[in-house]
């Protein structure tokens, strides 16, 4: 069988795609201790060197240099088969009516309330109180807005479903993100 050709990926981000970082403070903490992951934060690189980011008080425009340890995911989409075969080869990039419309809806999006509801239920997952099943109903509701809920609903205004196969699907975290980028990576970060 013959392979596809690989396709040139950029090396750095294009308007649409999605970063995560370490994240900081208490919040970007409790993210990767509930998630036992590297990333804690999450947001949507917008051009010119500017991404959009849920944080207290509101998802807001930053500078992409606010988070000079940010991976990209540069990959994306990522198929049906890639997700079951990893390869570690690159992925048809973004088309430019996708990237027009993740970036369209990060800019909708500015100005949403952050809520912080999304940690406390994060800490009672953590601390065995309540489980991501029993807290899955709560999570459905739209009003949740932080950084991971944020990236999922941009890509899904460009028909890209960041959820599909989580076990549960309304808990979307950074460490999804992260686990998605190394995925379509190869496994390598």
């Amino acid at each position: 069988m013959t392979e596809p050709p690989l396709i040139p990926v950029p090396t750095v981000p294009q308007p649409g795609n999605y970063g995560v970082s370490h994240g900081s403070g208490m919040v970007g903490e409790l993210i990767r201790h509930a998630t036992e992951s590297w990333a804690g934060h999450a947001f949507v690189y917008i051009g010119n060197g500017m991404i959009i980011e849920a944080a207290p008080p509101a998802t807001r425009l930053a500078p992409a240099a606010s988070h000079p340890d940010a991976i990209w995911n540069l990959h994306e989409p990522l198929t049906q088969a890639q997700r079951t075969a990893i390869v570690a080869r690159a992925h048809e990039p973004l088309t430019q009516a996708q990237r027009t419309a993740i970036v369209a809806r990060a800019h909708a999006l500015l100005g949403t309330t952050y809520d912080y509801g999304a940690y406390i239920g994060l800490a009672l997952e953590i601390l065995g109180i309540k489980s991501g099943k029993q807290l899955d109903p709560v999570f459905r509701r739209d009003t949740w807005r932080d950084c991971s809920a944020d990236i999922a609903d941009e890509y899904g205004f460009a028909g890209i479903d960041l959820r599909a196969g989580l076990q549960y699907p309304n808990l979307i975290t950074p460490a999804n993100l992260y686990d998605r980028i190394a995925q379509q990576a190869g496994g390598k970060l």
